[in-house]
Formats: structure tokens, sequence, C-alpha cells
């Protein structure tokens, strides 16, 4: 069968690419498993290694913030005015972090250089485009906690806003109190342990054996769309460097590529698949959750419709779906859960990302053909200005339903009724119609309908 067949060859790339050791972002470990995905790619696959240089710490980015903040409460005691420009500095900063949209430490601190590896499965006359995305790395520690602590850096910034709002007592000579004081104790207790808590991630080593899921699905992939294309759409595979350092990968891939691409195009990222249950992402972030366009879960749903149950979920940590929603493309996150890596589950989420790639490609083939119909509609003569809204959309209506029904074969003539000829409730065109009758012995309708 399909499934035993897929799972045994998921299997035995989970278990070879599983012992690539310490594979965080731009690390030598990310590199061998590059090497590793590469050489067990197909026979005769259009694949090729892209690089790019980018900041690869975010636990350095969470403890320079930290930092920040812990000094901003030291200069606030002696210097209020001072203090404060450095908490709202370091607040505005930490907020952008955790929103995607600005960073300025990342744009002055070093970077390392990481590689992408992209395959593409080219389509002949393409009229769409499918990003199929896993990263190669894997982040230095994870947040298995209670759901209520599944973002932490919202304790950060909002000690932040709260030490900033002590910080401006103190500048306008309005005491604390006690309560104050204890606040400004408790601020300076949760940025310690945030400070604390950046700093060992930079430095930490790594898992020894990360999970491999998600390259070894988009490899099970790669083999399944060689042996059947999909027609119209071309499929592109990126095996993203830096995918849980800023999605850095993501970037440069879309960066290099993006204006090049067939529109529309849809992003679908695999982040840890293997791992049960699977789980559909609509929202995801590290500070709050943010929406995706509604693309990629309305094809979700339609797999719901016919009996396969797909949760939606919220994402606490950030995917390469979030990096293509930055750049104003359609995605959508598939997301294993906490438990244990399977080839079983592997194969069931190749299965389920296949089914959502040939919906994808078959609603852009029918967008393509129904294109003209929209394209007369949109750019036809347009009603009289002065005409009721009424008058015109029962022209466009019959106009509609007579151009379908000439295409579906359908022989009924338009109902009276659609016919948007003038009368008591159109006076500019009943006030018209003496004249065209003098100079024409028929008199041609207002808006016309043609009959199918």
């Amino acid at each position: 069968m399909r499934i035993s067949t897929a799972a045994d060859r998921i299997r035995e790339d989970l278990e070879a690419l599983s012992q690539v050791p310490h594979r965080f972002a731009g690390s030598p470990g990310e590199r061998a498993m590059l090497d590793g995905v590469r050489a067990r790619l197909p026979d005769g696959s259009a694949a090729r290694v892209e690089g790019f240089v980018a900041f690869t710490s975010p636990g350095l980015v969470l403890g320079i913030h930290a930092g920040a903040l812990l000094l901003a409460a030291l200069l606030g005691l002696a210097a209020p005015m001072s203090g404060l420009a450095l908490g709202v500095l370091a607040t505005a900063s930490l907020y952008a972090e955790g929103t995607g949209k600005r960073s300025l430490l990342r744009w002055i601190l070093p970077k390392q250089a990481s590689y992408n590896l992209a395959v593409q499965a080219a389509a002949e006359r393409p009229v769409g485009t499918v990003i199929l995305t896993a990263p190669l790395d894997v982040p230095r520690w994870r947040i298995r906690g209670p759901s209520w602590f599944r973002r932490p850096l919202q304790a950060v910034l909002i000690a932040g806003g709260v030490l900033v709002g002590l910080l401006a007592l103190r500048a306008l000579a309005l005491p604390w109190g006690g309560t104050g004081q204890g606040i400004f104790v408790g601020v300076f207790a949760v940025l310690l342990a945030s400070f604390g808590v950046g700093a060992s991630a930079h430095r930490r080593p790594g898992e020894l054996a990360g999970d491999a899921s998600g390259p070894a699905v988009l490899l099970e992939l790669v083999r399944r769309f060689r042996a059947s294309p999909v027609a119209g759409v071309d499929v592109w595979f990126a095996f993203t460097g830096c995918g849980h350092a800023y999605q850095n990968g993501m970037h440069a891939f879309l960066a290099m590529r993006g204006d090049r691409l067939t529109k529309p195009i849809l992003v679908l990222a695999l982040d840890d698949p293997g791992r049960a249950p699977l789980g559909a992402v609509v929202t995801e972030g590290p500070l709050f959750p943010e929406h995706h366009r509604p693309t990629g879960p309305a094809l979700v749903e339609r797999l719901r419709w016919a009996g396969l149950q797909i949760p939606s979920i919220d994402h606490p940590e950030v995917t390469d779906a979030r990096a293509a929603l930055r750049w104003g493309y359609r995605a959508l996150a598939l997301a294993g859960g906490d438990g244990l890596p399977s080839a079983e589950m592997a194969a069931k989420a190749a299965d389920v990302t296949e089914a959502l790639v040939r919906l994808y490609a078959y609603d852009v083939a029918r967008t393509a053909d129904f294109a003209p119909l929209v394209g007369e509609l949109a750019l036809g003569p347009a009603p009289e200005p002065a005409a009721p809204e009424e008058h015109a959309l029962t022209g466009l209506l019959g106009r509609l339903r007579a151009r379908v029904g000439r295409r579906v074969g359908a022989h009924e003539p338009t109902p009276p009724e659609l016919e948007p000829a003038a009368s008591a409730a159109d006076p500019v065109a009943a006030a018209s119609e003496p004249a065209a009758s003098a100079a024409a012995p028929v008199a041609a309708p207002a808006d016309p309908v043609e009959e199918p």
C-alpha cells in the first residue's frame, strides 16, 4: 500500500537525517544536514545551493533587550530621565522584534553564513506557484510548558512597559509608595530572569539529535511530485537555513526569486510535522497571535468537508509561513504537537500536504477559465450615472446569468423580470425613450441582454 511504502521511505530518511548533531542555525551541523538531504534527493533533481548571510541567535537578542531594560531600571534610580529614555527605546525595539517588522540589533550585530537547498518541479505552462518549505536547523531551545506560558516574550514586554511607567512617575517627582516599590522589584526579577535565559540560550549547544521530520516529509514530496507532476503549477521545495532563527532562509529565498515566480503564490511551511497531533496553523507569533491570510485555512476547511479532521491551532513559535506573509504572499503552516516524531505521522503529513497542493492547483486552473467572463463583466458598459443602484444590479445579474447559461449549454431564455428595461423607477431612461423612437424605427433597450 502507498501509506506503508511512504512510511518506510520516510523512516529511512528520519533514521539517516536524525544522526546529524547540533544542527542549529549557521553551524557546521546545519551545513552537514544540507549535504545529507542533497544526497538523498532523487537522481536528476534540479537542485541548487544558495548562500546568504544573517544573524542567527534569537537568544542573544532577547538577552540584550532584557539587559538594556535592567540598565534602564538601575539608571532610573539616579537619573530618571535618562533611564526613561533608555527604557522607552528598549521596549520599542523589543516590540518591533516580536512583530518581526523591524530589527535594529540584527542590523548591527555580526552575521554568519547559511545556505538554502532549492529544488524545482517546473510545469509546462504554469498559472501559479506553490512553495513547500522545511527548516534544516533546529532551535537551541523550545518552550514545552503550559498554554499560558507559551509566549514568554509577552512577560518581558509587559515588564518593560511597567518599568517605563514607573520611571515616568519618578521623572515627574511622584512617589512610588510601597506598592510601586514592590512592582519595581517584581519587574526587576522578571528582567533578570529573562537576561539569564537569553544568555544561556545563546550559548546552549542545541539538541544532539533533533527532529528531522520536516526535511524527511519534504523529500517524500519531491519523490511524489516527480512521479506524478502537478499540472499548471510550478512547485518549489525549499530546505531553508536559519528556519528557526528569524526565518532568514525563507526571506533570502523570496528576496532572490519572489518577483520571478508565477503568481498567485502559496507557501506551505512544515514545522516538525512528524510529531502528533498534526495541526494547521492559523495564528502564530512570539508576541501575540498573528492571523494568516484566508487562502490556506480555506484549503484545510475543504479537507474537513472530505472527512479529514485537522485541528486549527495557534503556534507560539514562528514558521516560514509568517516570513511569506511579511512579503505579501498567501501562506499556511502545518505543525506537529508535543509527541515524539514517527514515520506514520510524517506519512500522514505528506498526504495532507500533497492534497493541499493539488487542491490549490485545481482552484488556480479553474480561475484561469473563469477569468474571461469576469473580465467582460468588469469591463462592460458602465450604467448611467443617474440610474438607480437596483437597475444597475439587475442588468449585471442578467448579463451574468445569460453568459453563464451559454457556457454550460443552457437554452432557457432570460426571465422577463431580469430584463433591465426602462421603467418608472428609471426616469432617465424613460425620458430618453421618445427621442430614441424618433431616431430609429425600433428602440434598443437601455441595457441589452444577450440571449443564450
